[in-house]
């Protein structure tokens, strides 16, 4: 499914009706709902990532069909509205050591019910789709709790105040993309020009 981005359960099952049937039993099983796989994406992250460094790395992805709009099927918008699909906001857990990746650890799937007439600076961060970036990690963090140590990575578009404010903590930390150069509070200058250096803390504003 992933190799051809659509496919048919006949083709899916060899063309044998034993495979067909199950697929479609699967499918029409009212126990399989978005929310259960999601639930199951972390089940073995959660006791393979112990006593390990874990990479908790987030990003969204907009999985695109090809359709009209009179036949959207309940697709939402994507992109900038001229496509229809659903987004995917996947959080990935690799070894820091080795590099070798451990599984899914949390996540969302969504699709967009028409155009938001609020403006964004006027919504608080639950009505907003960069709430997913604080929620998938303060979920990632009960899969990972067997983990030794966990830096999560993600860019720009996470860098909210309220992540840097809820999710650092012992053992869980936070490697994000700056998306404004802010101002240093100790010695003065901005971000972009401080020395570099191996470890330490700076207050921005």
């Amino acid at each position: 499914m992933v190799a051809r981005t659509s496919t048919c359960l006949r083709r899916l099952a060899g063309g044998r009706r034993s495979g067909i049937v199950g697929f479609s039993r699967f499918l029409a099983n009212p126990r399989v709902t978005v929310e259960a796989l999601l639930d199951g994406w972390g089940a073995e992250l959660s006791q393979g990532c112990a006593g390990r460094h874990i990479l908790a790395i987030q990003d969204t992805s907009e999985i695109n069909f090809t359709t009209t709009r009179e036949r959207s099927r309940g697709l939402g918008e994507i992109g900038k509205g001229s496509g229809r699909g659903v987004l995917l906001h996947a959080m990935l857990g690799l070894d820091a050591e080795t590099g070798g990746i451990l599984g899914l650890a949390a996540g969302r799937v969504w699709t967009r019910d028409g155009r938001v007439t609020v403006p964004h600076r006027h919504r608080p961060l639950s009505e907003k789709e960069s709430q997913r970036w604080l929620s998938t990690a303060e979920a990632a963090k009960t899969v990972l709790r067997q983990a030794h140590m966990v830096t999560e990575i993600s860019d720009r578009e996470s860098d909210l105040y309220e992540k840097w404010a809820r999710l650092p903590e012992p053992g869980f930390h936070i490697l994000t993309r700056a998306m404004v150069d802010r101002s240093i509070r100790e010695g003065g200058g901005k971000l972009s020009s401080a020395p570099l250096r191996m470890a330490g803390t700076a207050s921005v504003a």
